[in-house]
């Protein structure tokens, strides 16, 4: 719970509302949630600033408290001025018009309306109004960030314990390259951009910070991930060629973390020159154009190759894929993301249903007849295990990507609607917890498949049917671990407000 204490003043009302408007930030309410509270707000405090305590100043008190189970937003305004309730007033008769109703009273009912919960208390002195709402996330997107986070440790299983046979068939071929493929990474980063339009934190100093801020958590996490399981696998084992002579790549190469990184410097540097989101876009198109004529180089320098693996495609001309998420090629995912949500958030229910039934569908259906032509003929994203025709996207295969994501967020609209209450519930915990989950399972996928299992075995490989019971441990593992570790830090996070 974070709190702020003001002179009732009505000057003070900006600041005030900049309050509410950060802890807003925590929960990415859509634009009308948040309209409809900063409403609320304004008129409670308005009624306090300008009656509470006249002719003479007091202090208005505001906190705000974020809760779980719904995810909702709780606001208690208290002042020590005059005792009064501003509920015990009848509504007025809207259906008159302003002419013929007595004054005063719309604004405490707009605040009934807009509310899920409105009460009032008197106590020892003093006025408590509180102001309770329910937060609609979209869960849509909710439903889709879960199952593909859930399915990574699987994926990711799959990747690391298949030999390149098993990967053009199967099992592994499934988890490898349709849901390893369009649906998986494309889906995290898109959110990203969703994401980045429900917040009220998308200035570009707020995403330089971030942006830095997962740099040096994506290191961090390659210390775990990479260099610690590394050291001990070949102190175990003496097997230089398995675990030391990838692992410059690997440590400082880069991955999701690593572009989540560039891609938030690059938007803040795009945010600070104050382009729209459809400039965003068309700047994300043309660096992915121009990174299409450079893709797949190799530049003979290890050094070189990982840094600039970073923004552009790199291998070594034997399909050796150097970096996995080019910000060059994959920005542009990110930009459309940001696009969407832009729309998303304002659109109405019903503008919504319309996008669903008359994008997403026929979305579906072209998707799948390239993605089976591809298969069938070898080349794009289907046609063969990982690969420089994943990471390395052209700018056709970043848009069939972002189909398969309308796609798939309209088949989780339609099911959203059919899950009970209970189910949607952790479907938006697993959700919020995404890059807790994300970092967890790749840590348990290195140890358990390239140290443990390699150490024990000589071979990190396993029959498909130990591939699948493996990776669905470590998913329901992974999402346990990252929840918990969400909880804790929100708990944490909590406690210091309460000290501050």
């Amino acid at each position: 719970m974070r709190e702020l204490d003001v002179q009732a003043l009505p000057e003070n009302l900006p600041e005030v509302l900049e309050f509410v408007s950060k802890q807003l930030d925590e929960i990415g309410c859509t634009e009308r949630e948040r309209n409809q509270i900063e409403v609320a707000v304004e008129e409670i405090y308005a009624n306090i600033a300008g009656y509470a305590y006249n002719p003479d100043i007091g202090t208005a008190t505001i906190r705000v408290e974020i809760n779980d189970n719904p995810l909702s937003v709780s606001m208690s305004f208290i002042d020590q001025g005059k005792q009064y309730d501003p509920l015990a007033k009848p509504d007025p008769n809207v259906k008159l018009s302003a002419s013929e109703r007595k004054r005063g009273g719309l604004g405490i009912f707009m605040t009934k309306k807009f509310m899920d919960e409105v009460d009032y208390e008197y106590k020892n002195g003093s006025n408590i109004l509180t102001l309770r709402k329910v937060v609609l996330r979209q869960p849509e997107v909710d439903l889709t960030k879960a199952l593909v986070v859930f399915f990574l440790a699987t994926i990711h299983c799959f990747v690391e314990c298949s030999t390149d046979t098993q990967l053009w068939t199967g099992l592994p071929y499934f988890f490898d390259s349709i849901l390893g493929g369009p649906w998986a990474a494309p889906m995290f980063i898109f959110s990203m951009g969703i994401g980045l339009a429900f917040t009220n934190r998308n200035k570009a100093s707020d995403l330089l910070r971030r942006g830095i801020s997962i740099m040096l958590v994506g290191l961090l996490l390659n210390v775990f991930r990479f260099l610690i399981p590394s050291l001990v696998g070949y102190a175990i084992t003496h097997d230089t060629e398995f675990y030391l002579d990838e692992l410059p790549y690997l440590f400082f190469g880069n991955d999701l973390p690593q572009f989540a990184s560039l891609a938030m410097i690059l938007m803040a540097f795009l945010k600070y020159l104050k382009l729209t989101p459809w400039k965003i876009f068309f700047v994300a198109l043309v660096l992915n154009i121009a990174a299409m004529f450079v893709n797949n180089s190799y530049f003979g320098n290890e050094g070189l190759n990982i840094v600039l693996g970073h923004f552009i495609g790199i291998d070594n001309g034997e399909e050796l894929v150097m970096s996995d998420f080019p910000v060059f090629i994959w920005f542009l995912m990110y930009a459309s993301g940001l696009v969407f949500g832009n729309y998303l958030k304002a659109w109405t229910p019903e503008q919504k249903v319309k996008f669903y039934k008359w994008v997403s569908l026929p979305c579906f259906i072209v998707t799948c007849i390239i993605y089976v032509i591809e298969y069938k003929k070898g080349f794009g994203m289907m046609g063969g295990p990982g690969a420089n025709v994943f990471y390395h996207l052209t700018t056709p295969e970043v848009f069939l990507c972002i189909g398969t994501e309308f796609a798939m967020l309209g088949a989780c609209y339609a099911v959203c609607k059919h899950l009970p209450e209970k189910i949607m519930k952790i479907v938006e915990t697993v959700s919020r917890a995404v890059t807790s989950v994300y970092f967890i399972q790749w840590v348990l996928v290195w140890w358990t498949a390239d140290v443990v299992i390699y150490a024990i075995r000589g071979s990190q490989y396993l029959e498909s049917w130990q591939t699948m019971i493996l990776g669905l441990v470590l998913s329901f593992v992974s999402v346990f671990l990252g929840v918990w570790h969400m909880r804790w830090l929100r708990a944490r996070k909590r406690g210091r407000n309460a000290v501050l």
